[in-house]
C-alpha cells in the first residue's frame, strides 16, 4: 500500500500500526483482508434487519461487524458499532437510527479508502 492509502486509512480511523503488529507486520495480508473486508455482508445484513424490526438479527449482523472490524484495526468503525450492539443487546431502540447513521459514516469512510487500493 502506498503512502497516500494509509494516510486516508488513517484519516478514516484506522489503527494502521495495530493492525500491522496483530498481523505480524505482514502489510500483503492486511491488504487483501481488507479487499476481503468489501464483500463481508454483516452491514447491509445490519441495516436490512433494522428496516424490517429484526432486532435479533441485527444484533448477530452488528455483532459480527464490530469482531471484524476489531481485528482490522477499524477503529472508528468498530466503536460507532459498538453502540448499535450495545443497544441491540438491551433491547433499547431509542435513537437506533441516528446510532446506525454514525455507523453508516464511519463504514463508507473505511469502504471508499478500501475502494482504492489496487
Amino acid at each position: 500500500m502506498n503512502q497516500e492509502i494509509k494516510e486516508a486509512l488513517a484519516a478514516a480511523g484506522v489503527n494502521l500500526e495495530e493492525a500491522l503488529n496483530r498481523l505480524m507486520n505482514n502489510e500483503m495480508l492486511f491488504k487483501r483482508l481488507l479487499l476481503k473486508f468489501k464483500d463481508d455482508k454483516n452491514f447491509a445484513g445490519l441495516e436490512q434487519a433494522v428496516s424490517e424490526q429484526s432486532y435479533e438479527d441485527a444484533f448477530h449482523c452488528a455483532h459480527t461487524l464490530k469482531g471484524v472490524a476489531g481485528n482490522l484495526g477499524l477503529e472508528k468503525l468498530m466503536n460507532a458499532d459498538v453502540v448499535v450492539v450495545e443497544k441491540l443487546r438491551s433491547e433499547n431502540y431509542e435513537g437506533l437510527e441516528a446510532d446506525l447513521a454514525n455507523l453508516r459514516e464511519a463504514y463508507n469512510q473505511v469502504m471508499d479508502v478500501i475502494q482504492r487500493i489496487e
